[in-house]
Order: structure tokens, then C-alpha cells, then sequence
């Protein structure tokens, strides 16, 4: 078959980088360039979304050259980076057959080819419109964006405007809520992190899922609305559709739902098979039907993992110890829904929790519930000087043995982990994926209260 040969020609930060794209059954993409009077030793060539297969490395050699090669077969966004701290990584929205010619000089980038418009645009606004100080700031400078990206006359930025919008649009979010996630994946601090964000009725479109995370900001708007009492979810069985249809385009709300319905699938969520009735008739494409199909097969497999204790199994038998070294049961709370929040002090997104479920305890006392913090620590000691210097030691900090018959018996796995059982001690879920920093867990929790 006869090949298609096109380049990309890029200069950046004193870089020369050639881009040869093959047109056939595929398109391999070469990346050439040289590197003089730099202290540049490497370059790589990625993915936005870091996937693997698209992202190549290669080392200047002596004489600054190098050579990078990938496939690319559709648009998309690429990151342009050096081994080099001081210089910052390049994003640019490259295309099939894109002719690009880059010169720098003095910070100043000026671009010319064919895709240089568009690239050009993306530069100028990325320079003179940073996301930086607050999240008011934010919303300003993602309006700012907008204008620019609406008022633009180049031909190419109007030929790409949705995929524009979108773009920045996912960048806006995960600017507000991008540390949030980080937090509660990667948390540790003893503080509780929130956002007070403003802009809860912006507009989502549907070319926002060009951006890696997108589900998950959205996600966090969506408990951003619920905490503002903008957005009100029915019953524990209805948020996936309630969320959905808190989105207006009818293609994004599709693709939200099918996300939601994902990541619960993922998780081992318990009670999805309850949750998905109401979503099911929100998914309409058949494209996104079968997905859907595809997807419940996820869902029996993941359900898998958490088949010990079965709803309805009695627990109240099963204790713990305080940091009195006093013996406390399950049963000493009969009479009460209990929440277990299972943890460690080695692990992060656990500490990250911890003060959601103070401020959960907080919201919800005097109500039949008991909020129980079960450590796994092997070590006592280590974990009595964590509590003590977060200056948690209320009755409500308990640890387990390092076999302990309660953790096996609800099938020992990664933590956080998360237990509900009802008044008499017998399990409601023993995998409840609603963490204390997620608003639907007190829908949850208030509808077993009222049952």
C-alpha cells in the first residue's frame, strides 16, 4: 500500500523537532530534532491522558540530535516536554497532515503552516490567560478563554471551536477540582479540603470529554450542587439519574451516566444493581447501550470480590478494642444503624477522610447511628500517637487483631473500606461506596434511619 507523507515541523525552546506522519494502514508519527547550546539531555513526546502506547522518550546525543516515533491516528492533544526543569511543557492540539513551523526568540513563540492557527491561538491564550491565585480567578480566566475562543476570526479556531470550548472547559474544572481529587487519592493532611465554588450553573458540552478527567470534575460539581441544594437527589437509588439529568445536552448525559455507572462497577459497588434502574432508560443510543452490556458483566465480576457477609449476615457477635485496651462489641450498639470506616495510619486517602466523617458524626448527632473509626494498624502503639496527635481519642477510635475474625469474615481487602450494619448488628453493606466526603452518604444513612 502506498504511504502518505506528511510533517510536523516544531521549535521550541531552542528545540528543532521534525514530525513525519505515514498515512497507510496506520499513521507513524517520527519526531526528529536538534538540540544546540542547551542544557537539554532528553525529550518526550505524550498523550495528554499519558497513555503508554503514545508516549516516547529519546536522549540528545552529542551532537543534539535525536529521533522520536509513535502512531497517530486521530487528532488530539499532545505534551511536549524536556528533562528540564526550567522549561515548561508544551501542549498542542495535533492533527494528521499538520505542517508546523515554530520559531522562539526572547519568550516570544511564533508559529506558520498549515495547523498554526489553531496552535498559535492556544499559545497566545495559555500565555496571556494563566490559571493562577483563586478560584474566583479561575472562573474569570476561564470566561476570559471563552471570549477569546468566540471573538477569534482565524479559520481554524472557528473549524475546531467545539473541541476549543471543550477543552477549556475541562481544564476549568479540573483546575477547581482537580486538588480535591488529589486530596482524597493521594490525601494525609488533617485538614478538611473543599471548594466554594460559584459557577454551579455553567453549561457543560458535550466535547468536555476530550479532557482525561472529566468525569470526575463533573462528578465534583455534581456534589458541589448538592451541598449548594441545587441539585436534589430523590433516594440512594436514583442519584445516577439524578446526576444525569442535571446535565442538559442529551449525548454528555449518556456518556456521564455510562461513566458513573463505571467507576461504581469498578468499586464493587453493592447497591448499583438497585441504582441502575432508573438510569437504565436515560442510555438510549445503542452504541451506548452495548456499552452498557459490556459493562454489567464488570459489575457481576467486581461483586465477586465482596461475596463474604452477605446482606443479612449477623455481625454483632464480632469486637474490637479502644485505646483503654477495653473490649467493645457490636453489639454495644444495638439499637443503632453502624458505619465502620475501616483504615490504617500508613494509608493516605484514608487520613484524607477522616475529617468528613467527624463532620459527618457531627451533622448526624443525636440520631440513631454510630460512627465507628476500626483500625487495621498491626502496631498499637504507632497508632495511639497518631490519634493522640490529631487529638482524636473519643470513644469511637477502635483497632483490630492482626488476623482479626471480623475483617475476615467481611473478605479482607484494600482500604478505605467502608461497613454499614443495621440496628440488631446484621449487614446492610459490606463494601458502601459512598466515602464520608461523598454527599450521597447522608442520603444513604438518613433513608436506613427512616426505614
Amino acid at each position: 500500500m502506498k504511504k502518505i507523507l506528511r510533517q510536523v515541523a516544531i521549535i521550541s525552546f531552542g528545540v528543532m523537532f521534525t514530525i513525519q506522519a505515514y498515512a497507510g494502514d496506520g499513521i507513524k508519527t517520527i519526531v526528529k530534532g536538534s538540540v544546540q547550546g542547551s542544557e537539554i539531555k532528553s525529550v518526550l513526546m505524550s498523550r495528554r491522558d499519558g497513555m503508554r502506547e503514545t508516549k516516547i522518550t529519546d536522549s540528545i546525543e552529542s551532537d543534539g540530535q535525536f529521533q522520536l516515533s509513535m502512531n497517530l491516528k486521530q487528532p488530539g492533544f499532545y505534551v511536549l516536554s524536556t528533562n528540564s526543569t526550567n522549561l515548561d511543557a508544551v501542549e498542542m492540539y495535533l492533527r494528521p497532515g499538520d505542517q508546523i513551523s515554530i520559531n522562539m526568540e526572547k519568550d516570544q513563540v511564533v508559529m506558520s503552516g498549515k495547523g498554526s492557527g489553531l496552535n498559535q491561538f492556544l499559545y497566545k491564550i495559555q500565555k496571556s490567560m494563566p490559571y493562577q491565585g483563586s478560584v474566583a480567578s479561575f472562573t474569570q480566566t476561564y470566561n476570559d478563554r471563552v471570549k477569546a475562543i468566540h471573538n477569534s476570526s482565524d479559520e481554524e479556531v472557528i473549524r475546531n471551536k467545539a473541541i476549543l470550548l471543550g477543552n477549556e472547559q475541562g481544564k476549568y474544572l479540573d483546575k477547581v477540582f482537580g486538588p480535591v481529587i488529589e486530596y482524597k487519592a493521594h490525601g494525609g493532611t488533617p485538614d478538611m479540603m473543599e471548594v466554594n465554588f460559584a459557577d454551579l450553573n455553567i453549561r457543560l458540552v458535550p466535547e468536555i470529554t476530550i479532557h482525561p478527567n472529566w468525569n470526575q470534575t463533573v462528578t465534583e460539581l455534581m456534589f458541589a450542587k448538592m451541598r449548594a441544594g441545587q441539585l436534589k437527589v430523590r433516594s440512594i437509588n436514583t442519584w445516577i439519574a439524578d446526576f444525569g439529568n442535571a446535565v442538559d445536552h442529551p449525548k454528555l448525559r449518556e456518556e456521564f451516566i455510562l461513566a458513573l455507572i463505571n467507576y461504581s462497577a469498578s468499586n464493587g459497588d453493592l447497591a448499583l444493581n438497585k441504582e441502575l434502574k432508573e438510569a437504565l432508560p436515560l442510555i438510549k443510543d445503542p452504541k451506548n447501550i452495548a456499552r452498557l452490556n459490556a459493562m454489567k458483566g464488570k459489575l457481576a465480576m467486581n461483586l465477586n470480590n465482596y461475596k463474604s457477609a452477605p446482606t443479612g449476615t449477623d455481625m454483632s457477635a464480632y469486637a474490637f478494642h479502644d485505646l483503654n485496651g477495653k473490649q467493645v462489641s457490636i453489639s454495644d450498639y444495638k439499637g443503632k444503624i453502624i458505619y465502620i470506616d475501616i483504615w490504617n495510619t500508613g494509608c493516605r486517602p484514608c487520613i484524607a477522610e477522616m475529617p468528613f466523617l467527624k463532620k459527618m458524626e457531627h451533622e448526624m448527632h443525636g440520631k440513631d447511628i454510630a460512627f465507628l473509626s476500626v483500625s487495621c494498624d498491626y502496631n498499637t502503639e504507632v497508632w495511639k500517637n497518631f490519634l493522640q496527635k490529631r487529638n482524636q481519642t473519643d470513644e469511637h477510635q477502635l483497632i483490630m487483631g492482626k488476623k482479626d475474625p471480623f475483617f475476615e469474615k467481611i473478605g479482607r481487602s484494600g482500604i478505605p473500606r467502608f461497613v454499614i450494619l443495621d440496628k440488631n448488628g446484621k449487614m446492610v453493606n459490606n463494601n458502601c461506596c459512598k466515602r464520608p466526603s461523598n454527599p450521597l452518604l447522608k442520603v444513604y444513612l438518613t433513608e436506613l434511619l427512616n426505614q
